[in-house]
């Protein structure tokens, strides 16, 4: 990394475009000494960075407010991620889901990475925004489907639960294909054909690799079948079999 050996492009793969990107920036961190913010990063966009980053650089991250998905970085020394969270009111008479939230953003000239997570509810929307675009969204982001609405700034604390269904499963290794079986109760060939179709991602980076050890806090998303939490071994087995503690987020 920072060099022209390009070597190291190959734990990104399929992302080494973003991987290079990444590392200039973090480069130009280390020769300036300026402070580099992202702009909003998804889940999988946040891992590569810290992989990319290692312990190079001071790494930081922000959605907003506490388990937040999408969220800007910060290389340096700071803590100002310049966010803002906007709210409004919805009308009573429409269902307002979140990609009609996102719709509208889009059609009044938003890009992906200039706003976080949206949260909606019966009553009112919440989107996280780059500082940068908070008064264009208020002036321009009027309407959700057929409703009016009026963004305005808001520093209300927002809570987001996480919600964990946990149990136990006995699985013979802890690799990947053995934990995507026991998540999904599948066989464990048909666990290996999701992992090497590219189904299944750790830590929100896609492996092909079905003998991958995986460590303890580790998130698997399983396309079409949700995402589980590896929590660790519970206990070894007199048959040399191990006790794994899963969660399934819902």
């Amino acid at each position: 990394m920072g060099t022209t050996n390009k070597n190291w492009l190959v734990h990104f793969k399929g992302n080494e475009a973003l991987a290079l990107r990444f590392d200039d920036q973090i480069e130009s961190h280390l020769r300036t000494g300026r402070r580099i913010l992202t702009p909003f990063l998804d889940e999988t966009q946040q891992e590569i960075l810290r992989k990319v980053a290692g312990n190079r650089v001071t790494l930081s991250f922000s959605g907003g407010y506490e388990n937040a998905e999408r969220k800007r970085a910060l290389i340096g020394e700071t803590d100002d991620f310049e966010i803002v969270q906007l709210r409004a009111k919805l009308s009573s008479y429409e269902r307002i889901t979140h990609s009609d939230c996102m719709g509208a953003l889009y059609n009044c000239g938003c890009k992906n990475d200039h706003f976080g997570d949206i949260l909606v509810n019966e009553k009112e929307v919440v989107v996280f925004v780059c500082q940068s675009i908070a008064e264009y969204v208020k002036d321009n982001c009027t309407q959700i489907k057929r409703s009016r609405v009026s963004f305005h700034e808001d520093e209300h604390i927002v809570e987001k639960k996480v919600n964990i269904e946990k149990f136990h499963k006995i699985v013979t290794t802890l690799r990947l294909d053995s934990l995507v079986s026991a998540c999904t109760n599948l066989s464990r060939a048909k666990a290996q054909n999701l992992v090497r179709a590219k189904y299944v991602k750790v830590n929100h980076i896609c492996l092909e690799d079905c003998a991958y050890l995986c460590n303890n806090g580790s998130i698997l998303s399983i396309r079409g079948y949700g995402r589980f939490l590896f929590e660790g071994v519970v206990k070894e087995t007199k048959n040399q079999k191990y006790v794994v503690s899963l969660g399934k987020y819902k």
